[in-house]
C-alpha cells in the first residue's frame, strides 16, 4: 500500500500527460467534440491539484516529482494553446508570451536556488507569477467554453482576458527579474567585504 502511495501523484501527473492526447482528440471533433474538450481540461484542472496535495499529505514529494509536474504542465499548456492557435481561437503572440514567461521562470528560479540553499523545491515561485500560471491553465477551457456556446463577442471578450494576462506576467516577471539583480548585487557587496 505504501508503494502505491508513493507513486500515486506521479501516476496522476502521468496521466495529465495522456489526457492531453484525449483533448486534442476532442478539440478536433468539432462541434460534437467540444464539450468533451471541457471535460477532458476539468479532468486535466483537477489532475494537476490532486497531484501536489496527495504528494505533501502523504509525505513524498521529491525533485523528480516537482519536474515532472511542471514538465506536465508546460505540455498541456504548450500544446492546447498551440491547438487553439491553429484553430484560429487564440492569438500566436500569447503562445509566444507563455514560452517566454516559462523560460524566464525556470531562468529565475535556477539563479534564486544558487543564492537560496534553504528550500528543497527546484523551482521558486512568486505570488502574480502563481496566479497567472494558475490563469494559464484554465485558459483553454474558458476559450472551449465560450467558443462551443456561440457566446458574442469572443473575440474583444478573449483578448481583454489575454492583455490582462499579459500585463500581469510582465509584472510577475519584472518582480522576479529585479528580485534576481537584488540578490546578485547583494552578493557582489559581500564578496568585496
Amino acid at each position: 500500500m505504501r508503494r502505491l502511495i508513493k507513486v500515486l501523484p506521479n501516476g496522476i501527473t502521468v496521466m495529465r500527460i495522456i489526457l492531453v492526447f484525449v483533448f486534442l482528440y476532442c478539440i478536433l471533433q468539432e462541434q460534437r467534440g467540444q464539450m468533451y474538450s471541457i471535460i477532458v481540461l476539468l479532468a486535466i484542472c483537477i489532475s494537476d491539484l490532486m497531484d501536489g496535495k496527495l504528494a505533501r499529505k502523504f509525505k513524498v514529494t521529491s525533485k523528480l516529482g516537482a519536474k515532472l509536474d511542471v514538465s506536465a504542465d508546460l505540455f498541456y499548456i504548450v500544446t492546447s494553446y498551440s491547438i487553439l492557435v491553429i484553430l484560429g481561437l487564440l492569438p500566436l503572440w500569447f503562445l509566444i508570451f507563455i514560452i517566454m514567461k516559462f523560460l524566464e521562470f525556470i531562468s529565475t528560479s535556477k539563479l534564486i536556488r544558487k543564492f537560496d540553499k534553504v528550500s528543497k523545491h527546484p523551482f521558486v515561485f512568486d505570488r502574480v507569477g502563481r496566479t497567472v500560471s494558475a490563469i494559464f491553465f484554465i485558459i483553454p477551457g474558458v476559450i472551449c467554453f465560450l467558443h462551443c456556446f456561440n457566446i458574442d463577442n469572443l473575440g474583444h471578450i478573449i483578448s481583454g482576458i489575454l492583455y490582462a494576462i499579459l500585463i500581469a506576467g510582465l509584472y510577475s516577471s519584472y518582480s522576479r527579474i529585479k528580485g534576481c539583480i537584488t540578490l546578485i548585487n547583494s552578493r557582489q557587496a559581500q564578496e568585496e567585504i
